[in-house]
């Protein structure tokens, strides 16, 4: 199993972050969405949008 640091340069909502990979030796993945597994926050659309915007930030 191979373990990455990564930065964190955003969060859409609770659950859905985007982060630049470092896969060493200088060279890295720029912008990759990653969706958090287990977790179930409310998403930032429709009716569950007031919920969203508390979880996310």
């Amino acid at each position: 199993m191979y373990v990455y640091k990564a930065r964190v340069t955003d969060v859409y909502d609770a659950d859905t972050i985007t982060v630049d990979v470092d896969l060493g030796f200088h060279a890295w993945l720029r912008k990759v969405k990653v969706r958090l597994y287990g977790i179930d926050a409310p998403e930032m659309r429709g009716t569950e949008r007031p919920d969203g915007l508390v979880s996310r930030d």
